[in-house]
């Protein structure tokens, strides 16, 4: 298939999951369906997330996806040539740096690194089942890691498939903020995952899993409370004594 028609079959598909996830949350079933058979173990999210805001550019919408930290500035951006193009690069800003380029084609989605050694090409593939519908993938590591559909979470999961001794950790989690408004909150543990990896995964979800048409509650950012570093003690600062010796014309500096 044409990078044209995997663009168009990529935002039709988009547009149908907006309409969709809209439907079922106006007649009050996606909690139903979003239910799921899980017997394992779920470790929840990390109060000490940050937390991180996707939004559609202005100016240029279908083109340009910005990406800002906690305090409203913006650290990396999602671009692609045209409109019409189903390839995506993420770069970091202002340095335009691309660290990834981004495929969210219709039948094929993978991410290929730029700046992480041992982790290039990874691809993002679908799973259906009882536990749920993911999009998954593996990094460096070696364990595989999924994107929720129901419940927009990023789980790294530890003995797959295997009942009880399944363990799904969370570590992050994305929140629409506007209906219809490609405005997204993301919440990153960055101690677990690297934030570039779940940027260019989320937007693989939010193009071909997501959508944005479920009606929003949106209170303001979700609490998070991000580990600081104590801050570095200046040492104190000796004065500076300046001795003219009037005879010599010499000038001494003690400390």
């Amino acid at each position: 298939m044409s990078s044209y028609l995997q663009a168009v079959a990529v935002h039709s598909l988009t547009c149908a999951l907006t309409a969709g996830n809209f439907t079922l949350d106006l007649v009050g079933l996606k909690r139903v369906l979003g239910m799921r058979i899980y017997s394992g173990t779920t470790v929840p999210l990390s109060a000490s997330s940050f937390r991180y805001y996707l939004r559609a550019d202005r100016k240029d919408a279908s083109r340009v996806i910005n990406i800002f930290d906690a305090q409203g500035n913006q650290v990396y951006s999602i671009e692609r040539i045209s409109s019409y193009n189903p390839v995506w690069s993420l770069f970091t800003y202002p340095q335009r740096c691309e660290v990834a380029t981004i495929n969210t084609g219709f039948l094929a989605r993978a991410v290929d690194f730029h700046n992480k050694p041992g982790m290039t090409h990874r691809d993002v593939t679908s799973e259906y089942g009882l536990g749920g519908c993911f999009q998954s993938f593996y990094v460096a590591d070696g364990v595989k890691y999924s994107w929720s559909r129901s419940h927009k979470v990023l789980e790294k999961v530890l003995n797959p498939n295997q009942g009880t001794e399944e363990v799904r950790t969370q570590i992050s989690k994305v929140r629409l903020m506007r209906q219809f408004k490609l405005d997204f909150e993301i919440l990153v543990d960055e101690s677990a995952i690297d934030r570039e990896v779940v940027f260019s995964t989320a937007f693989v979800s939010i193009l071909t899993q997501w959508g944005y048409g479920e009606i929003t509650n949106t209170v303001g950012p979700t609490a998070t409370n991000p580990a600081v570093e104590a801050p570095v003690e200046e040492k104190e600062r000796q004065p500076l004594v300046v001795v003219v010796n009037s005879e010599n014309l010499k000038v001494e500096e003690i400390n």
